[in-house]
């Protein structure tokens, strides 16, 4: 079973898709707007949505500020913005979010003063702010969709894990009612024994009062013997009634011991198997998406 188990994890190994994580790039560029070209910052984000950073990226923007983002072509400005992880005064800010490929391009230029941009050269100490800034906006969402993508991956394991626990305790109470059945089914049998007996010896008696009754004149001793011939009637056939439901009983039991055992618990057995390799595989998908969310959240600039 072991065995069988790991092959099918090697071989789904050979399978899974290649989604491991990806670097999150960040440099100081030119970047090109209408208005012309400025220097900024530009962040590649993978896999996130460009919706997504599109949505968050202006709630960032707007936030701390009564200013709001004004959008044209695909591009973004908010003046007089108020962010004090960047810098202690108000600002303009110029950016564009736009998809490539399977990464997320996110670009803004920071301007203090007319004309004055944030760069690693005229701005060194606002410059690594607003890059850390930047770089830390592009990992918690990208660490986000890991975490969402790794929390999916651990529910599938769960019901997994979940649907093998339900299978296994099946299995364990249908050996408890072979157990608990082969026992009843043994006492049912010896009761039957005695209830035969009986039943044999009830009949005896009954066609030995017959026939005494035949020989005996009409009169109140006749009418006794009646009396008593009906009674072991009622008994016979309560006895009867007996052996017939033990009888049932017993051949109800031996099929569902039958039943369980050709068909039941082989095919739960089989399930558990099925079970068993899907577990390895899907655990093996949360160990690789435990990695990548742990890279992630290690990224550093």
């Amino acid at each position: 079973m072991k065995t069988i188990i790991s092959l099918a994890v090697v071989w789904f190994l050979t399978i899974i898709p290649s989604v491991a994580q990806k670097p999150i790039t960040i440099k100081e560029t030119s970047l090109q707007f209408q208005h012309g070209s400025i220097p900024g910052i530009l962040v590649a984000i993978p896999e996130v949505p460009l919706k997504t950073i599109e949505d968050s990226w202006v709630k960032t923007l707007e936030k701390g500020t009564k200013s709001k983002v004004q959008a044209e072509m695909g591009e973004m400005s908010i003046f007089g913005a108020i962010n004090k992880d960047i810098a202690g005064g108000p600002m303009n800010i110029y950016s564009y979010v736009r998809q490539k490929d399977t990464v997320v391009l996110l670009a803004a230029s920071f301007e203090l003063k007319k004309d004055e941009y944030i760069t690693s050269e005229n701005r060194d100490f606002e410059f690594g702010k607003a890059k850390t800034f930047m770089f830390q906006f592009a990992k918690d969402h990208y660490l986000s969709l890991a975490k969402d993508e790794l929390q999916t991956e651990e529910k599938k394991l769960n019901k997994l894990e979940s649907s093998l626990n339900s299978l296994q305790n099946d299995k364990s109470k249908l050996e408890k009612m072979i157990q608990s059945n082969n026992s009843s089914i043994t006492t049912l049998n010896e009761e039957l024994v005695v209830s035969r007996a009986s039943l044999q010896s009830l009949s005896g008696e009954l066609s030995t009062q017959k026939t005494q009754m035949e020989g005996m004149d009409e009169g109140a001793g006749k009418e006794e013997k009646q009396k008593y011939i009906t009674d072991l009637e009622k008994r016979i056939k309560k006895t009867e009634n007996e052996i017939s439901s033990g009888e049932k009983k017993v051949t109800a039991m031996a099929a569902e011991i039958e039943n369980a055992q050709k068909d039941g618990i082989p095919k739960n057995m089989k399930e558990q198997e099925q079970l068993k390799i899907e577990i390895a595989e899907q655990k093996e998908v949360v160990k690789f998406y435990t990695s990548k969310y742990n890279t992630i959240k290690a990224y550093g600039i």
